[in-house]
């Protein structure tokens, strides 16, 4: 019988803030949660011997720690009706979803979140993220990601979603597209409009990566197309 929903928490282990939140929505619904990488959450590293939020799908015979993690949160995962999976970045990037398997039945479950922003971001390698190989399943991405305002609006988001309300914030839907190297990333604010050499784009996550000014986004129409 397929269980309804789980909520995974610290896949990385430096994103402990929604444990409380989750822990506290537990006592008034009906989910399961997992604390994704309770190793590294215990030393606060993001990881241990790998990205686990990058070893999907995952090998239950590897020597690292966290693609044997992977390949049993996806085993885990793909047993639940609908899989949430919370992140946190260091960004004033506020609250918003990403897509790692952007099918409709993933946008539809997107869609049931009071959340304004949705990226659709594909994954293009045979590896990636646990929501890239999680059936129904999305994250949400929460920044900065120890705010006590953000926290705050994730546990509404939440509660309205296990309430069964119907969603308030309309829904901008972005794709990302590609990556900008070589620049300064202080140049750039996740989701405001920017243009290099004439090409217009939406940043996202500037400075997170070594080596990368930003992820490029273009907007969506209503109807998801350019």
């Amino acid at each position: 019988m397929t269980k309804e929903t789980l909520i995974l928490t610290a896949v990385h282990g430096d994103e402990a803030f929604s444990i409380p939140i989750v822990e506290k929505l537990k006592s008034k619904f009906n989910f399961d949660s997992i604390v994704a990488n309770p190793q590294a959450l215990t030393e606060n590293q993001r990881y241990l011997e790998a990205d686990l939020n990058r070893s999907g799908p995952g090998n239950p015979d590897s020597k690292l720690l966290e693609e044997r993690l992977a390949f049993r949160l996806i085993q885990t995962g793909s047993e639940y009706q609908q899989v949430i999976d919370i992140h946190g970045a260091e960004s004033d990037c506020g609250i918003f979803i990403i897509l790692g398997d952007p099918n409709w039945k993933n946008i539809e479950l997107a869609k049931n979140l009071d959340i304004g922003k949705v990226v659709l971001w594909p994954g293009l390698l045979p590896t990636g993220p646990l929501c890239q190989f999680i059936p129904n399943s999305l994250e949400i991405q929460c920044g900065p990601k120890n705010s006590p305002q953000v926290a705050q609006d994730l546990e509404k988001v939440l509660n309205s979603f296990f309430e069964g309300e119907t969603r308030q914030e309309p829904q901008q839907f972005f794709i990302v597209t590609g990556r900008l190297s070589g620049l300064d990333p202080k140049g750039f604010k996740d989701f405001e409009e920017a243009s290099v050499d004439g090409i217009k784009f939406f940043p996202l996550f500037p400075g997170l990566y070594p080596g990368i000014a930003c992820c490029m986004m273009q907007k969506l129409n209503n109807d998801l197309s350019f």
